[in-house]
């Protein structure tokens, strides 16, 4: 699976960029504050449905802007697709130009694991940060694991009041 094509509209500190990238190695370099990390949230973003620097949608928006748009055109072996997020008030998730229901129905489409000097706390801090990542992991390998996890932990809080 690779990634074709990223689209970009208002997102953080571009105001229109098209990148098209190779099947094989692709290396984003530059000074800093220059956006590199802004592409690796966008392309997590349309894998995961939600950012891993914020979870205020509002900041992904480009400083005074109504809305951003993110587009993403990825080819696996058997198919390709894309997946398009509009931020405004409310978020809207588009793959292959349906709108998503559910933010479950994005996992699985685009498959990646992301690893920050932030998530150090997923070595240091207890088991439950460690949980936490492996379950985000597992969905994009099956998706219908998040929703029976949601359901446990449903009925777990339930048996529990």
């Amino acid at each position: 699976m690779y990634i074709k094509k990223i689209k970009l509209e208002n997102f953080r500190n571009y105001e229109k960029q098209e990148i098209l990238l190779s099947p094989n190695i692709n290396v984003f370099y530059g000074d800093n504050a220059q956006g590199k990390t802004n592409i690796i949230e966008c392309i997590f973003l349309c894998s995961i449905g939600k950012s891993f620097r914020t979870s205020k949608e509002k900041e992904m928006i480009q400083f005074g802007k109504e809305f951003a748009n993110i587009e993403i055109e990825y080819e696996k072996k058997d198919r390709s697709g894309k997946v398009k997020i509009q931020l405004q008030e409310k978020k809207n998730i588009y793959l292959n130009e349906v709108k998503l229901q559910k933010l479950s129905e994005l996992l699985g489409n685009i498959h990646t694991v992301i690893f920050t000097p932030d998530d150090i706390h997923i070595l240091k801090d207890g088991p439950q940060k460690r949980r936490r990542f492996l379950d985000i992991m597992i969905g994009q390998l099956r998706p219908n694991y998040i929703y029976i996890l949601n359901r446990y932990n449903k009925i777990l809080e339930q048996r529990n009041n």
